[in-house]
């Protein structure tokens, strides 16, 4: 499989009244098509200025950041806006859905200012909703649904532009036990069964080893990178090794 994300000595400081915070310092590693890969790291390690960097929240102070063959540093603001929303997803611990709006309408979001025509929006929104099972609570307003549904909505949405990446930050971090594994199984579904590349942000050792690999950063430095040997697969709720 070849690289979707490549990192060449990638460094971060943030500058403020004079004063410099170095955040990251000269990473490197690469991330192939199809991989389940978790980045783990204590608060203030680096791992969310590292999310944010990967899916073109905040730019990189030096070094180089390749997506999809395409060298992130040499893009202007309005490029890099356009590729956050064609070429990645979210999902986020907080859902981030509109409550009062129903679940089609929320999926649908993304699509609001793209050039996807109108008529075709709906189409695609149904297709996301039926691939995390939710096709039942289509017209469901977001604060009818639970926590666990919540998220799925969140990964329906995600989903419809067909992203090269979805990256996960801390997406079980409001759920329960038996919801939070729920969403670790569609998560591995759509790795393991429909080939989608993953990067989930966690703090949480039992959420990472759902992954195939994990990269542990500790002061803004990769500490390892390595398979996960014992990998959980999750199955209707339950974790099966």
């Amino acid at each position: 499989m070849a690289d979707v994300i490549q990192v060449i000595d990638l460094k971060k400081q943030y500058e403020n009244d004079g004063v410099i915070t170095p955040v990251l310092h000269g990473l490197n590693f690469s991330i192939k098509k199809g991989e389940f890969v978790a980045i783990m790291g204590p608060s203030g390690s680096g791992k969310s200025t590292l999310m944010h960097i990967l899916g073109f929240l905040d730019n990189i102070t030096s070094g180089k950041y390749i997506f999809d063959g395409q060298d992130v540093s040499t893009l202007t603001d309005d490029q890099l806006s356009e590729m956050r929303g064609k070429g990645v997803g979210f999902i986020f611990q907080a859902f981030n859905l509109l409550p009062k709006t129903s679940v089609l309408d929320n999926v649908m979001l993304p699509l609001l200012y793209s050039d996807v025509p109108v008529a075709k929006r709906s189409e695609m929104a149904k297709k996301a909703i039926e691939s995390v099972g939710l096709t039942h609570r289509m017209n469901n307003l977001s604060n009818q649904l639970s926590g666990g549904e919540r998220q799925r909505v969140a990964i329906a949405r995600a989903l419809i532009r067909e992203p090269a990446v979805i990256f996960a930050d801390e997406p079980t971090g409001n759920l329960d036990s038996k919801s939070g594994t729920q969403v670790m199984e569609l998560l591995q579904r759509l790795n393991i069964e429909d080939g989608h590349t993953i990067i989930l942000v966690t703090h949480e050792t039992y959420t990472s080893e759902h992954a195939e690999r994990i990269l542990r950063i500790k002061d803004g430095m990769i500490q390892s990178d390595e398979k996960v040997q014992n990998r959980r697969i999750a199955r209707d709720g339950e974790i099966l090794k």
